[in-house]
């Protein structure tokens, strides 16, 4: 496996990314990108993200993840998405691993934050794994949690 990032995402990348979320589903669009983006997905939706990373494995793209807020010391991540055929593999560990290690680079940060809906338990269980601890639950209307890894 050899993980890598590159900032944005494009035009092909995208539209793969539009392929495999919408073949899940709205429920699976939801998951990874929240309820701020109306299914189905395009290549104008995924055009408006800011501060997204293409993840791949060699040169295979792989998936997404987003800065979606820089407050202070910690960034809040989010909309991380990879290859429903590339999932149980240990990509997803390995791409986050990679990630954490890339925004921890800047001493300033000191946290990553990053929202998980309880429904999304195999996501969860990886924020755990990788040293995310819940920080807040938020009840609106789906119970969702609000994760954190410090330093």
């Amino acid at each position: 496996m050899d993980i890598s990032f590159e900032k944005e995402i494009n035009k092909d990348n995208a539209l793969l990314l539009c392929e495999w979320s919408n073949e899940k589903g709205k429920k699976f669009q939801e998951q990874w990108m929240g309820d701020g983006v109306s299914y189905p997905l395009n290549y104008e939706k995924i055009k408006e993200l800011e501060n997204t990373f293409s993840i791949f494995n060699e040169k295979e793209f792989i998936g997404m993840i987003q800065e979606i807020r820089i407050d202070k010391d910690n960034i809040h991540i989010g909309r991380f998405v990879l290859n429903p055929q590339k999932t149980g593999l240990g990509f997803g560990t390995e791409a986050l691993k990679g990630f954490i290690n890339f925004i921890f680079k800047d001493n300033h940060m000191r946290s990553i934050s990053l929202s998980v809906f309880d429904f999304n338990q195999r996501a969860k269980k990886l924020y755990e794994k990788l040293g995310f601890e819940i920080d807040e639950v938020i009840e609106t209307p789906k119970l969702k949690y609000i994760m954190r890894r410090r330093r």
